[in-house]
């Protein structure tokens, strides 16, 4: 069975899909957490900056991902990423990284070897798939698909939360424009925008507690069983 889990920045979908691949023992495919993987080797063990992003070559897209150096790993109920030997799921929560992540993103190239990697990663494998576009793109012959929203405002205080256990502090204010303009990028660009996929359920999580959020995915999971 595969669950895709949609939606923008700071709504909870990540969170959601970790509990939620614990709760069935799914295995749990983290988009946000490729992209940002693939940014940072790019940036730290390429040379790429900011403005060469925009031009990546896709030929050192490929390398790291068919040299099996690029991996990502789920196990024991988290997520890892790796390159050769070196753990960098650390690094992958700064905002610099999802900066970088947002611009090959926009990459058609890039997502296509990203969404064949995604699509090995889960072959004959019970999944939860989270990200931007996995059940309108990637997919689409999902069983359930959640479409994981909430206000703007609250997204924002979430974002100053994360960077403030990490260390970071970051404003509310810095926060909320870096979501609104993650929001105008992801709805706007040429390549896969993100969409609510026309058969998703909407989860509204401005105001529900993750484990509120929990129950009510779980109750979508038991319908959706049933109806299969």
């Amino acid at each position: 069975m595969i669950i895709t889990i949609d939606g923008p920045a700071g709504s909870g979908k990540s969170t959601l899909s970790t509990m939620l691949a614990k709760e069935l023992g799914f295995f749990c495919l983290n988009s946000g957490y490729l992209y940002r993987g693939m940014a940072y080797v790019l940036h730290t063990y390429y040379g790429y900056d900011q403005e060469s992003l925009h031009d990546v070559s896709i030929e050192d897209v490929k390398a790291c991902v068919q040299s099996g150096k690029f991996r990502y790993v789920y196990e024991h109920e988290l997520v890892k990423v790796f390159f050769g030997d070196d753990d960098i799921s650390q690094f992958l929560k700064q905002v610099s990284v999802a900066q970088y992540a947002a611009i090959i993103a926009q990459n058609p190239d890039v997502r296509q070897v990203i969404r064949s990697y995604k699509r090995e990663l889960v072959k004959d494998k019970d999944a939860i798939a989270e990200g931007r576009v996995c059940g309108a793109v990637v997919f689409p012959e999902a069983e359930l698909k959640l479409f994981v929203t909430a206000l703007p405002e609250i997204r924002a205080q979430r974002v100053v939360k994360e960077q403030a256990a990490r260390g970071t502090t970051l404003s509310f204010d810095e926060a909320l424009e870096a979501i609104s303009a993650r929001d105008h990028a992801d709805i706007n660009r040429q390549y896969d925008p993100l969409v609510q996929p026309t058969d998703a359920v909407v989860l509204d999580t401005s105001e529900l507690s993750k484990e509120q959020m929990l129950t009510k995915a779980i109750e979508l999971v038991k319908e959706a069983l049933q109806n299969s």
